[in-house]
């Protein structure tokens, strides 16, 4: 491909500044669209981790059995506006039959080969922006209050001890040496010894951002309404008004990646998990890590101590649902002397299809349209492999990773 044609990356999330970033260094002008501040969206409320022992999907056999508890139960980290539901149901069954066995299995192989292959992607761009400063290697635990939990969990840790992920099993002597400063008592646990952290990924995606733009980037600051072809590109109609003239387009809008017009995002079946944190100023020393357990995560960073995680299923455009951000401080301060309110609160988006894999590759509409978007929980994981793998596509290089399964054309 002609390196003076000019890529755009719609969506300045991490997966988009990692994309943006991955083609610059391959030698193209890039011009990065996001109406908001980069990673200011869903990419700066995460749990900070990057989870590449994350190869057990958010579908498992046992949603069936726990459903009735998981959707009515007061104490739940999952909740659901029903209204909504009701009218996606074809989403909803769609992700219930990828909770049977052998699709999880499935998914857990896929997942695992890619999450392989986390730090090829991520590490020339911790390089390239001289970002060293922003991690920090202390590990990550999961914790299990008991030993019934500890046992539920089993084919879920054979499925990562399949895919070659590496843990060690603790007692609650370990886990009290580990982390002294956990209230709450917990009987087993599992350490992921090289798991690395980012201490702050709003931190993170500005570092990139300085990067891209210091090295020749550009930036609009409008939304990306629709793409439309054209004898020698395609042009993409702004918001603000104006069209920019592009040679590829990668959509790279998360959740919002079904709002743009002409890329054919709307024929897929994505849909968003709203996930929620709540954070202590000043506290994260009572962390030397970040800490699984209830179905989120705590994680000391460096403005303090976060707790982010649950499921939400209500769409993009309702208000923050208190009963999520009142799960995460309760068992916050089960976990923690903390104050009695948090600091912070915030709600984003995970985008999520069915299967819980992302889109990579080419659009269904265009050869000259590609999709990095549908990370789901491991969107800050992913992000770099994400953005090497399309830059090796339009760069017309052999791939480093099958993304067969990855493609969008899986939904036809």
């Amino acid at each position: 491909m002609n390196k003076d044609k000019t890529i755009a990356v719609i969506g300045a999330g991490i997966v988009g500044c990692s994309c943006a970033l991955w083609l610059q260094m391959k030698g193209y002008p890039v011009v990065l669209i996001d109406p908001d501040k980069p990673g200011s969206g869903t990419s700066s409320g995460n749990a900070c981790t990057i989870a590449d022992y994350a190869c057990v999907p958010v579908n498992s056999p046992a949603i069936f059995k726990n459903m009735p508890s998981l959707m009515f139960a007061k104490d739940s980290p999952l909740s659901v506006n029903f209204g909504y539901a009701l009218t996606h149901l074809p989403w909803m069954m769609k992700f219930l039959s990828n909770c049977r066995p052998a699709k999880v299995e499935r998914i857990s192989r896929i997942l695992g080969r890619l999450l392989s292959k986390t730090y090829d992607g991520f590490t020339p761009l911790i390089e390239y922006c001289e970002a060293g400063s922003l991690l920090s290697q202390q590990g990550c635990m999961y914790l299990y209050p008991d030993q019934a939990d500890f046992d539920d969990a089993r084919a879920a840790n054979q499925l990562r001890r399949d895919q070659g992920i590496e843990f060690t099993e603790l007692d609650a002597a370990d886990i009290r040496d580990l982390e002294p400063g956990i209230k709450k008592s917990f009987a087993r646990g599992l350490l992921f010894e090289q798991a690395t952290q980012v201490l702050n990924p709003q931190s993170l995606v500005t570092r990139y951002f300085d990067t891209f733009m210091s090295n020749g980037g550009e930036y609009r600051a409008s939304r990306a309404l629709a793409v439309t072809h054209t004898d020698d590109g395609l042009n993409i109609n702004l918001a603000d008004g104006e069209t920019l003239a592009a040679d590829r387009a990668v959509i790279a809008a998360g959740a919002f990646s079904t709002k743009i017009e002409g890329v054919g995002t709307s024929q897929l079946p994505l849909d968003t998990e709203r996930g929620y944190h709540v954070q202590y100023r000043g506290k994260q020393s009572l962390l030397n890590r970040p800490v699984s357990w209830a179905g989120f995560y705590a994680t000391p960073m460096d403005e303090g101590l976060r707790f982010a995680g649950t499921v939400e299923i209500a769409g993009l455009s309702e208000e923050k649902n208190s009963r999520n951000l009142d799960y995460l401080t309760r068992h916050a301060q089960q976990m923690f002397d903390l104050p009695d309110q948090p600091d912070q609160d915030w709600l984003g988006f995970r985008p999520t299809f069915p299967d819980a894999l992302p889109a990579i590759g080419y659009s269904l509409s265009s050869e000259y349209v590609l999709y990095a978007f549908g990370h789901q929980h491991i969107g800050l994981t992913l992000s770099g492999i994400t953005g090497k793998l399309i830059s090796e596509l339009i760069n017309g290089e052999e791939l480093s990773h099958n993304i067969k399964p990855f493609s969008p054309r899986r939904f036809l």
